[in-house]
Protein backbone atom coordinates (compact mmCIF):
# COMPACT_ATOMS: atom_id res chain seq x y z
CA UNK A 1 0.00 0.00 0.00
CA UNK A 2 2.80 2.40 0.90
CA UNK A 3 4.54 1.60 -2.39
CA UNK A 4 1.28 2.26 -4.29
CA UNK A 5 0.79 5.61 -2.55
CA UNK A 6 4.41 6.48 -3.27
CA UNK A 7 3.89 5.88 -6.98
CA UNK A 8 0.80 8.07 -6.96
CA UNK A 9 2.71 10.84 -5.21
CA UNK A 10 5.61 10.64 -7.67
CA UNK A 11 3.21 10.67 -10.63
CA UNK A 12 1.36 13.73 -9.32
CA UNK A 13 4.64 15.50 -8.59
CA UNK A 14 6.01 14.88 -12.06
CA UNK A 15 2.75 16.02 -13.63
CA UNK A 16 2.70 19.22 -11.58
CA UNK A 17 6.26 20.23 -12.43
CA UNK A 18 5.81 19.94 -16.17
CA UNK A 19 5.00 23.64 -15.96
CA UNK A 20 5.84 26.37 -13.49
CA UNK A 21 2.22 27.31 -12.93
CA UNK A 22 0.26 24.08 -13.20
CA UNK A 23 -0.16 21.31 -15.71
CA UNK A 24 0.62 21.55 -19.41
CA UNK A 25 -3.06 21.09 -20.23
CA UNK A 26 -1.90 18.17 -22.32
CA UNK A 27 -5.08 17.85 -24.36
CA UNK A 28 -4.63 21.32 -25.84
CA UNK A 29 -3.14 21.17 -29.34
CA UNK A 30 -1.33 24.52 -29.04
CA UNK A 31 1.05 22.94 -26.54
CA UNK A 32 2.16 20.42 -29.18
CA UNK A 33 5.20 21.47 -31.17
CA UNK A 34 4.04 19.52 -34.25
CA UNK A 35 0.81 21.52 -34.22
CA UNK A 36 2.72 24.80 -34.07
CA UNK A 37 5.34 23.95 -36.73
CA UNK A 38 3.44 22.47 -39.66
CA UNK A 39 5.33 24.70 -42.08
CA UNK A 40 8.26 27.12 -42.20
CA UNK A 41 6.92 30.57 -42.97
CA UNK A 42 9.10 32.66 -45.28
CA UNK A 43 8.74 36.35 -44.39
CA UNK A 44 9.02 38.38 -47.57
CA UNK A 45 9.87 42.07 -47.88
CA UNK A 46 10.28 42.86 -44.19
CA UNK A 47 11.58 46.23 -43.05
CA UNK A 48 15.02 44.68 -42.63
CA UNK A 49 15.24 42.95 -46.02
CA UNK A 50 17.49 45.66 -47.51
CA UNK A 51 19.91 45.82 -44.57
CA UNK A 52 23.52 45.35 -45.61
CA UNK A 53 27.02 46.26 -44.48
CA UNK A 54 27.53 46.78 -40.75
CA UNK A 55 24.67 47.05 -38.27
CA UNK A 56 23.64 45.96 -34.78
CA UNK A 57 20.80 43.84 -33.46
CA UNK A 58 19.37 43.96 -29.94
CA UNK A 59 18.90 40.46 -28.46
CA UNK A 60 16.57 40.14 -25.47
CA UNK A 61 15.33 37.03 -23.73
CA UNK A 62 13.30 36.04 -20.68
CA UNK A 63 11.78 39.46 -20.09
CA UNK A 64 9.06 37.76 -18.00
CA UNK A 65 6.55 40.59 -18.02
CA UNK A 66 4.03 39.92 -15.25
CA UNK A 67 6.45 38.16 -12.91
CA UNK A 68 5.44 38.44 -9.26
CA UNK A 69 9.11 38.16 -8.27
CA UNK A 70 10.64 41.05 -10.20
CA UNK A 71 9.82 43.69 -12.78
CA UNK A 72 11.94 43.78 -15.93
CA UNK A 73 14.40 46.72 -15.80
CA UNK A 74 12.96 48.60 -18.77
CA UNK A 75 14.31 51.99 -17.66
CA UNK A 76 17.88 50.65 -17.65
CA UNK A 77 17.44 49.50 -21.22
CA UNK A 78 15.89 52.83 -22.20
CA UNK A 79 18.82 54.69 -20.61
CA UNK A 80 21.28 52.60 -22.59
CA UNK A 81 19.33 53.09 -25.81
CA UNK A 82 19.32 56.84 -25.15
CA UNK A 83 23.12 56.72 -24.80
CA UNK A 84 23.59 55.12 -28.24
CA UNK A 85 20.70 56.77 -30.06
CA UNK A 86 21.76 58.35 -33.34
CA UNK A 87 25.12 56.55 -33.40
CA UNK A 88 26.34 53.48 -35.25
CA UNK A 89 26.03 51.58 -31.95
CA UNK A 90 22.23 51.85 -31.99
CA UNK A 91 20.46 48.56 -32.83
CA UNK A 92 18.33 48.63 -35.97
CA UNK A 93 16.10 45.66 -35.12
CA UNK A 94 15.62 43.18 -32.29
CA UNK A 95 15.31 39.48 -31.57
CA UNK A 96 13.25 38.41 -28.56
CA UNK A 97 14.06 34.82 -27.62
CA UNK A 98 10.92 33.92 -25.68
CA UNK A 99 9.47 33.89 -22.18
CA UNK A 100 8.38 37.41 -22.98
CA UNK A 101 5.66 36.89 -20.36
CA UNK A 102 5.59 34.97 -17.11
CA UNK A 103 2.36 33.00 -17.51
CA UNK A 104 1.13 33.93 -20.99
CA UNK A 105 -1.95 35.89 -19.89
CA UNK A 106 -3.30 38.63 -22.14
CA UNK A 107 -2.60 41.26 -19.47
CA UNK A 108 1.07 40.26 -19.51
CA UNK A 109 1.19 40.40 -23.29
CA UNK A 110 -0.35 43.89 -23.09
CA UNK A 111 2.64 44.95 -20.96
CA UNK A 112 5.08 43.32 -23.36
CA UNK A 113 3.50 44.99 -26.41
CA UNK A 114 3.68 48.40 -24.72
CA UNK A 115 7.39 47.78 -24.18
CA UNK A 116 7.88 46.72 -27.82
CA UNK A 117 6.02 49.80 -29.07
CA UNK A 118 8.35 52.00 -27.00
CA UNK A 119 11.39 50.34 -28.57
CA UNK A 120 10.03 51.07 -32.02
CA UNK A 121 8.58 54.54 -31.53
CA UNK A 122 11.24 56.02 -29.21
CA UNK A 123 14.37 54.30 -30.49
CA UNK A 124 13.74 53.54 -34.15
CA UNK A 125 13.99 49.78 -33.83
CA UNK A 126 12.47 48.66 -37.11
CA UNK A 127 11.10 45.26 -36.11
CA UNK A 128 11.03 42.83 -33.20
CA UNK A 129 11.18 39.19 -34.27
CA UNK A 130 9.83 36.88 -31.57
CA UNK A 131 10.56 33.32 -30.50
CA UNK A 132 8.01 31.36 -28.50
CA UNK A 133 9.03 30.40 -24.94
CA UNK A 134 7.71 27.79 -22.55
CA UNK A 135 6.32 30.43 -20.15
CA UNK A 136 4.48 32.10 -23.03
CA UNK A 137 2.34 29.03 -23.73
CA UNK A 138 1.70 27.74 -20.19
CA UNK A 139 -1.97 27.34 -19.27
CA UNK A 140 -2.97 26.90 -22.93
CA UNK A 141 -1.86 30.40 -23.93
CA UNK A 142 -0.44 29.56 -27.35
CA UNK A 143 -3.20 31.60 -28.98
CA UNK A 144 -2.23 34.62 -26.87
CA UNK A 145 1.38 34.37 -28.04
CA UNK A 146 0.36 33.83 -31.66
CA UNK A 147 -2.08 36.75 -31.68
CA UNK A 148 0.27 39.21 -29.98
CA UNK A 149 3.82 38.40 -31.10
CA UNK A 150 5.15 39.24 -34.56
CA UNK A 151 5.32 37.43 -36.96
CA UNK A 152 2.43 35.43 -35.41
CA UNK A 153 4.11 32.13 -36.21
CA UNK A 154 6.81 30.39 -34.18
CA UNK A 155 8.72 28.74 -37.07
CA UNK A 156 9.92 31.13 -39.76
CA UNK A 157 12.78 32.63 -41.72
CA UNK A 158 13.64 36.01 -43.21
CA UNK A 159 16.54 37.55 -45.10
CA UNK A 160 18.70 40.63 -45.00
CA UNK A 161 20.86 41.52 -47.99
CA UNK A 162 23.40 38.74 -47.47
CA UNK A 163 22.18 36.64 -44.53
CA UNK A 164 19.36 34.22 -43.81
CA UNK A 165 17.78 34.22 -40.35
CA UNK A 166 15.86 31.22 -38.96
CA UNK A 167 13.63 31.03 -35.89
CA UNK A 168 12.99 27.57 -34.38
CA UNK A 169 10.19 26.68 -31.96
CA UNK A 170 11.66 24.93 -28.89
CA UNK A 171 9.01 26.10 -26.41
CA UNK A 172 8.08 22.50 -25.61
CA UNK A 173 11.72 21.55 -25.00
CA UNK A 174 11.98 19.73 -28.33
CA UNK A 175 12.06 20.46 -32.05
CA UNK A 176 10.01 17.43 -32.95
CA UNK A 177 10.84 15.32 -36.00
CA UNK A 178 8.55 17.32 -38.31
CA UNK A 179 10.13 20.71 -37.57
CA UNK A 180 13.66 19.30 -37.74
CA UNK A 181 13.10 17.73 -41.17
CA UNK A 182 11.56 20.92 -42.59
CA UNK A 183 14.42 23.01 -41.18
CA UNK A 184 17.07 20.59 -42.45
CA UNK A 185 15.71 20.71 -46.00
CA UNK A 186 15.48 24.51 -45.89
CA UNK A 187 19.05 25.16 -44.78
CA UNK A 188 20.46 22.59 -47.18
CA UNK A 189 18.92 24.48 -50.10
CA UNK A 190 19.97 27.92 -48.79
CA UNK A 191 23.52 28.99 -49.73
CA UNK A 192 23.52 32.15 -47.58
CA UNK A 193 25.41 32.41 -44.30
CA UNK A 194 22.83 31.93 -41.55
CA UNK A 195 21.87 32.99 -38.04
CA UNK A 196 19.53 30.75 -36.02
CA UNK A 197 17.65 31.72 -32.88
CA UNK A 198 15.20 30.02 -30.53
CA UNK A 199 14.20 29.89 -26.87
CA UNK A 200 16.06 26.83 -25.61
CA UNK A 201 19.86 26.94 -25.72
CA UNK A 202 21.73 24.65 -28.06
CA UNK A 203 24.44 23.02 -25.92
CA UNK A 204 23.83 24.38 -22.41
CA UNK A 205 21.96 21.71 -20.49
CA UNK A 206 21.10 21.46 -16.81
CA UNK A 207 18.29 19.11 -15.74
CA UNK A 208 15.20 20.46 -17.55
CA UNK A 209 16.94 23.52 -18.99
CA UNK A 210 18.05 22.37 -22.41
CA UNK A 211 17.05 20.21 -25.35
CA UNK A 212 16.86 16.94 -23.46
CA UNK A 213 16.76 14.53 -26.39
CA UNK A 214 20.46 14.15 -27.15
CA UNK A 215 19.98 12.51 -30.55
CA UNK A 216 17.76 15.37 -31.69
CA UNK A 217 20.23 17.93 -30.37
CA UNK A 218 23.17 16.24 -32.06
CA UNK A 219 21.32 16.07 -35.39
CA UNK A 220 20.49 19.76 -35.11
CA UNK A 221 24.11 20.68 -34.32
CA UNK A 222 25.27 18.60 -37.29
CA UNK A 223 22.86 20.42 -39.62
CA UNK A 224 24.01 23.80 -38.32
CA UNK A 225 27.69 22.97 -38.80
CA UNK A 226 27.19 21.60 -42.31
CA UNK A 227 25.15 24.52 -43.61
CA UNK A 228 27.13 27.68 -42.94
CA UNK A 229 25.42 28.77 -39.72
CA UNK A 230 27.48 31.55 -38.15
CA UNK A 231 25.83 31.57 -34.73
CA UNK A 232 22.92 30.28 -32.68
CA UNK A 233 21.10 32.29 -29.99
CA UNK A 234 19.05 30.78 -27.16
CA UNK A 235 17.91 31.86 -23.71
CA UNK A 236 15.84 30.03 -21.09
CA UNK A 237 18.66 29.36 -18.60
CA UNK A 238 18.86 33.03 -17.54
CA UNK A 239 22.67 33.27 -17.59
CA UNK A 240 25.23 34.13 -20.27
CA UNK A 241 27.48 31.55 -21.87
CA UNK A 242 29.26 31.28 -25.22
CA UNK A 243 30.79 28.19 -26.80
CA UNK A 244 32.75 28.25 -30.06
CA UNK A 245 32.20 24.90 -31.74
CA UNK A 246 32.72 25.87 -35.35
CA UNK A 247 29.73 28.15 -34.92
CA UNK A 248 29.20 30.48 -31.97
CA UNK A 249 26.58 29.09 -29.57
CA UNK A 250 25.22 31.87 -27.33
CA UNK A 251 23.11 31.23 -24.25
CA UNK A 252 21.80 34.72 -23.49
CA UNK A 253 21.03 36.17 -20.03
CA UNK A 254 17.57 36.95 -18.69
CA UNK A 255 16.68 40.60 -19.16
CA UNK A 256 14.31 40.45 -16.17
CA UNK A 257 16.35 38.52 -13.62
CA UNK A 258 19.96 39.22 -14.69
CA UNK A 259 19.36 42.75 -15.99
CA UNK A 260 21.60 42.11 -18.99
CA UNK A 261 21.16 41.91 -22.73
CA UNK A 262 23.18 41.15 -25.82
CA UNK A 263 24.00 43.14 -28.92
CA UNK A 264 24.81 41.22 -32.10
CA UNK A 265 27.24 43.09 -34.36
CA UNK A 266 26.90 42.08 -38.01
CA UNK A 267 29.23 42.77 -40.91
CA UNK A 268 27.53 41.31 -43.96
CA UNK A 269 30.29 42.28 -46.38
CA UNK A 270 32.85 40.23 -44.44
CA UNK A 271 30.30 37.59 -43.42
CA UNK A 272 31.22 37.96 -39.73
CA UNK A 273 29.38 38.43 -36.45
CA UNK A 274 30.40 39.28 -32.90
CA UNK A 275 28.52 39.82 -29.66
CA UNK A 276 28.64 42.41 -26.90
CA UNK A 277 27.19 41.64 -23.47
CA UNK A 278 25.62 44.76 -22.00
CA UNK A 279 25.60 45.00 -18.19
CA UNK A 280 24.03 48.37 -17.46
Amino acid sequence: MNRFLGKIFIGLFLFSVTACYGSWNIFYDGNNVDYRTRSLQDLKDTEVSALSGKYRVLVLTDTHFGSNRKNPPVEKLYDWLDSVKGTDKAPVFALSLGDSTDTGSQAEFDEYLKFCNNLKSRYGIKMIFNSCGNHDIYQSHWDNWKNNCYPHTSFYKFKTAGLSWYCLDTASGTLGRQQYEIFKRAVESDSNPKIVFSHYPLTEYNLAFGLGETTERNLLISSLLKNNVLCYFGGHNHYYHCLDMGLKDYCCPSFCYNEKWVVLCVDEEKGTTSVELIKN
